[in-house]
């Protein structure tokens, strides 16, 4: 098992949409940092709990996805996403236009291919608020499809989807689809991109790999000398790895030992990870890179509530913005990450879905008749303390 690979796909371009009180050149920038954030929150906290493993990510994907769902939320819940996505400080149109910059721009890069999707699934005869349907359509570019959740063709029909939005690099996003399910947004993020300098396959040489858990392995690794963006400094080395006319780059980041790597995430903030790649220094010298391909599917809900969500997962959850009349929370947020690094260059592919049920109902209990009408059992009880003061069976109430 290789070491965590810790990467993130951030999707951040250029935009014409101008946001209340910014010029169009801010509006291509306003969600960077803020998902950026949510990204680092998210990694960081999935590393808490994901030893000894590999995690990627794309930010951007599992950021939309929460951005469409916020929509249909209101009050607390509403706040409570757009402030695990650090993007409470803008109104709900900007963050919208913030995202239909996004998801506009994605189609707008011509050095490398890179694209992005979003879908809104209903159950067959649920109707939706007007305005949520719009909203997604307009500033998601997000078509709604019916479905029946209950008929596993449903489960075909939405992995059919990410199959096909992310190149088949993703074929299956889900296992089961809650029967209950009413309403699904899903999005998809797809990148393709080949390396300023390709590294030569006839260099890459089995090369013995150390995992955190003490075992190495070996792997197929990659080699190049040229000159690069590097720095290494404070127990980190850092190289920027770019793609065609280096308008993409990867950047790759290794700690000197597994404590350092817990440090590094637990301070890992955009401001902290623009002034570490702004320091690199272009010279000279050697990379040496594993060839490798991962694939990664995970759940968010933990993840999720504990980066301050958990009120769109429970019984005070409110998304009446989708449906008035129903009280409806979040079943599932799932994650799929594709990663294909190799002498060419980079495959990236990530999809994200959100469930949507209803609250289940409470039933109201039939109205009770006791009869005391033979032996009982009785205790008081100091209810501030919990001790017992008396306590006995009655077996003849009349003597």
């Amino acid at each position: 098992m290789m070491k965590p690979f810790a990467a993130l796909l951030v999707c951040v371009m250029s935009s014409t949409v101008t946001l209340p009180g910014r010029d169009p050149s801010d509006a291509q920038r306003v969600l960077a940092a803020p998902y950026a954030q949510f990204g680092f929150d998210l990694l960081h906290e999935l590393a808490a709990t994901h030893r000894d493993t590999n995690l990627f990510i794309s930010p951007a994907s599992i950021a939309v996805a929460l951005a469409m769902t916020s929509n249909g939320a209101q009050g607390a819940t509403r706040d409570a996403i757009l402030k695990t996505l650090h993007a409470d400080s803008l109104s709900i149109d900007a963050f919208n236009a913030a995202n239909r910059a996004l998801v506009a721009e994605l189609g707008n890069a011509t050095s490398v291919q890179l694209s992005m999707a979003n879908a809104l699934w209903l159950e067959q005869g649920f109707p939706v608020e007007p305005s949520f349907q719009q909203v997604l359509e307009k500033d998601y570019s997000a078509q709604a499809e019916n479905v029946d959740f209950r008929n596993p063709a449903a489960l075909q029909t939405i992995n059919g989807w990410v199959a096909k939005q992310t190149g088949d690099r993703i074929p299956k996003l889900l296992d089961r689809i809650d029967p209950s399910t009413l309403v699904m947004l899903t999005n998809a993020v797809a990148f393709k991109g080949k390396w300023t300098l390709p590294f030569d396959p006839k260099v890459t040489q089995p090369h013995d790999f150390n995992c955190e858990n003490g075992k190495a392995i070996s792997v197929p690794m990659m080699k190049h000398a040229a000159e690069y963006a590097y720095a290494g400094a404070n127990g980190l080395e850092a190289i920027r790895l770019s793609y065609t006319d280096g308008a993409f780059a990867m950047y790759v980041i290794l700690p000197e030992n597994a404590a350092r790597m817990q440090s590094f995430l637990a301070q890992l903030t955009p401001e902290a990870f623009n002034q570490l790649t702004s320091s690199l220094q272009t010279g000279k010298g050697t990379i040496e890179l594993p060839r490798f391909t991962i694939k990664i599917g995970a759940t968010l809900n933990t993840a999720l509530r504990k980066l301050g969500m958990g009120i769109a997962f429970g019984d005070t959850a409110d998304f009446a913005g989708i449906q008035k009349s129903r009280r409806l929370e979040i079943s599932e947020v799932r994650h799929a990450s594709f990663l294909r690094v190799d002498e060419e260059g980079t495959e990236a592919a990530a999809a994200t879905s959100i469930g949507i049920r209803p609250l289940a109902m409470r039933v109201e209990p039939p109205p009770f008749h006791m009869v005391v009408d033979r032996p009982f059992f009785v205790a008081i009880r100091d209810e501030r303390s919990g001790q017992i003061l008396f306590t006995g069976r009655i077996d003849d109430p009349g003597l």
